[in-house]
């Protein structure tokens, strides 16, 4: 399974041409076994950004989870449901191409998505906070600190275990992955 949300804080980028400020938002997705990580900062929540955003998750996954789990949001789902939530046809055009299902969690229920709620938690410590006085003059600048801060959460060794998140996704999960 991959869980992915967003993450309720935006980070920021200055355009160097007109000098405005660019927010955006934060898609974070994670391995519930290893609590490998990923995050990508998007323009915006709709549909297409969202898209692009997997595509660069599994690219960087190096491979296709069996089960991908969004929250109730609207570039996942279309009309929540308990028991048949109706999928956006493009994320299930996605899906479908890449051999996953889309399961997405239940209304109000943040313990299905537990995991992916404590990356974000994560996130804000490990990669908003240590950015959080530095300066990006474009959007590949942003995603590119944020690699490299995802990166080092990701190979800092887990608290009472032997191994990193990297080195159990290397060793035991990316090999399950299609």
């Amino acid at each position: 399974k991959m869980y992915m949300d967003f993450a309720g804080d935006k980070m920021h980028y200055i355009n160097r041409l007109t000098g405005e400020t660019v927010w955006c938002d934060i898609l974070i997705c994670c391995l519930p076994y290893s609590d490998y990580g990923f995050a990508i900062p998007v323009s915006a929540t709709n549909t297409e950004e969202f898209i692009y955003a997997l595509r660069s998750c599994l690219h960087h996954l190096g491979g296709v989870p069996q089960v991908m789990v969004p929250d109730n949001m609207k570039t996942a789902v279309t009309k929540a449901n308990r028991y048949e939530p109706e999928i956006n046809q493009i994320l299930q055009d996605f899906a479908d191409h890449y051999g996953a299902a889309v399961l997405p969690t239940r209304v109000r229920k943040p313990k299905d998505k537990a995991l992916v709620e404590d990356h974000v938690k994560l996130m804000y410590t490990r990669v908003f906070a240590k950015l959080r006085n530095e300066k990006f003059f474009s959007f590949t600048e942003l995603y590119m600190a944020m690699q490299e801060k995802m990166k080092e959460s990701n190979q800092t060794r887990m608290q009472e275990k032997p191994y990193s998140r990297e080195e159990k996704f290397l060793a035991e999960e990316k090999p399950l992955l299609k």
